[in-house]
């Protein structure tokens, strides 16, 4: 064979790799996130006491806090609504920092210095931030959340209030996106009544609601009164700044 027929063979080779083009890796969809079981779980937080943790979907670190009552357990309440929170973002149990004999129950103490640390060292713990959260406080924990929201507005921006031992009042909430105020059917109602209308009459958008059938320190049909209550939230709180 010629040189120049061997020549010629080269050029064609040479143009038809030429003109392939590369192949392409095919797309592949990134997986979804799977959420977790739907139970609360205990969550280590360095130094400190455990918290209560539901997540929200696809395992995020959650977006409320839970702030129990006077010499209370927050589990039991956590577990109550772990439906409603995760579908809203999930929920944080703080446990109180002061024991309440030798059991597990325990209290607040009440420098909002103090819980705002531990609230934002338990958020850590799980990879979140503490900023635009929904505080949900049920009798000394409501005390404590409206004080978290007067000092730091746009980190407890939201709230729900249960059964507060002091009526909230507006002039403290005024820079809040929004609250939801709550009495038992068979608690005393007047204080978390005149919160929520004190907070309509200063333009903060605020409502009040009943939990039926519920005496201090108790939350019967807490999935459908929560979830009505942060939906509540959601559609009427001030838009975020």
């Amino acid at each position: 064979m010629s040189l120049a027929v061997l020549a010629a063979g080269c050029s064609k080779e040479e143009r038809a790799l030429a003109e392939e083009r590369p192949v392409e890796p095919a797309a592949v969809d990134a997986p979804e996130a799977v959420d977790p079981p739907l139970v609360a779980t205990e969550m280590a937080v360095p130094g400190d006491l455990p918290a209560f943790v539901v997540t929200g979907r696809g395992g995020a670190c959650p977006r409320m806090v839970f702030l129990h009552g006077m010499c209370g357990h927050g589990l039991g309440y956590v577990q109550a609504m772990q439906g409603a929170a995760r579908e809203h973002g999930g929920v944080l149990g703080l446990q109180g920092d002061v024991p309440c004999g030798g059991g597990p129950f325990s209290k607040y103490s009440p420098n909002p210095e103090e819980q705002d640390r531990r609230i934002r060292s338990a958020l850590a713990a799980c990879g979140g931030e503490a900023e635009d959260l929904v505080v949900i406080g049920y009798s000394q924990g409501a005390y404590i959340a409206e004080r978290l929201a007067e000092r730091w507005p746009e980190r407890y921006s939201r709230l729900v209030l249960i059964g507060a031992p002091t009526t909230p009042a507006a002039a403290r909430l005024r820079d809040i996106r929004g609250a939801v105020m709550i009495s038992g059917e068979h608690d005393a109602k007047y204080r978390m009544k005149e919160g929520a209308g004190g907070l309509m009459a200063a333009k903060i958008p605020a409502v009040y609601r009943e939990m039926p059938g519920a005496r201090h320190g108790e939350m019967p049909e807490a999935e459908r009164v929560m979830d009505e209550a942060l939906d509540w939230l959601d559609a009427n709180a001030r838009p975020r700044p």
